[in-house]
């Protein structure tokens, strides 16, 4: 009987265990991409559009110095210096969100779309592609009014 009504009392305390577990796991906060992953996702798109980050005129740089260049992304500049007197080149400006990993070229408005991307942001974020609604806001908040279409491939 004592045997019987210890058992009762554990798988009772073992259910409301994983009851209590589940709760918080429904209440956890979405991850958030470190910058280095972000940084990651950065030098990957930079490939994607052929930019040779091996040459040492091309640097990649955050523009977060101290806040967020534009709030909720991480934010890069890709510039080639100048080998003679004169301005260095900015060659792109990506916005990285910081929950989905969605890439955004802030001078062209242009958002990223392909499978290496994909599988990235999916190990990272842990999560599929944000949908169009969302990206029409991650869009809207980058001062893009009307996305572009996306380099793919």
């Amino acid at each position: 009987m004592r045997r019987t009504i210890l058992q009762v009392v554990l798988v009772a305390v073992a259910a409301a265990g994983a009851g209590a577990l589940n709760i918080g796991a429904a209440q956890a906060p979405r991850r958030q991409l470190t910058v280095r992953q972000a940084q990651q996702i950065a030098v990957l798109v930079a490939h994607h559009d052929n930019i040779d980050l091996s040459d040492s005129h091309i640097e990649l740089n955050s523009m977060d110095l101290g806040s967020d260049f534009t709030p909720g992304f991480f934010s890069f500049i890709l510039i080639r210096e100048s080998v003679s007197p004169g301005p260095d080149e900015t060659l792109r400006r990506y916005a990285i969100n910081r929950h989905t990993g969605d890439v955004w070229e802030m001078t062209l408005c242009t958002h990223y779309d392909f499978p290496e991307l994909a599988r990235m942001q999916h190990t990272f974020a842990g999560r599929a592609a944000a949908n169009a609604t969302e990206l029409s806001a991650q869009g809207k908040r980058l001062g893009c009014t009307l996305e572009k279409g996306a380099p793919t491939s």
